[in-house]
């Protein structure tokens, strides 16, 4: 027979308790697990059209001053110009690599070849090998 006091729980109540609040941890990490990664993709996908923005302005304002080049000299050649000619206030980090490690591709590179000649900025893409929530791999953003 169990005698409890007004002043507290018995033990029986007291692993219950516990036993609830561990199955409720349990099945609430790896929910929040995906609710990190879902807000990691969701800046991700702010970041990446923030620069591809400033790299189409950067290309629509050298073309305006500068027109009858060779279309791949409007682009940047590096972060820094379109910093520098505040197109960008700064290069944003990566959500998944944690650094301004971007990866991008060149006006003047092969469709679908993964290595760029580096000759200016076209387009750039997440440095991460991980897959995102679907399976698609975060690089062919």
């Amino acid at each position: 027979m169990l005698i409890t006091d007004a002043r507290g729980m018995t033990l029986i109540e007291l692993i219950v308790c516990t036993l609830i609040i561990g199955v409720l941890s349990t099945s609430a990490v790896p929910i929040a697990r995906n609710v990190v990664r879902h807000e990691k993709e969701k800046l991700l996908r702010e970041r990446l059209s923030e620069m591809r923005k400033a790299i189409d302005r950067y290309y629509e304002k050298n073309a305006e001053k500068e027109p009858g080049l060779a279309d791949a000299r409007y682009y940047p050649t590096s972060f820094d110009d379109l910093v520098d000619k505040r197109f960008l206030r700064r290069v944003p980090v990566d959500p998944f690599t944690e650094k301004a490690d971007w990866k991008t591709r060149s006006s003047t590179d092969d469709p679908g070849n993964d290595i760029s000649n580096h000759e200016n900025i076209f387009d750039v893409y997440s440095g991460s090998d991980r897959l995102d929530l679907h399976g698609q791999p975060y690089k062919d953003w």
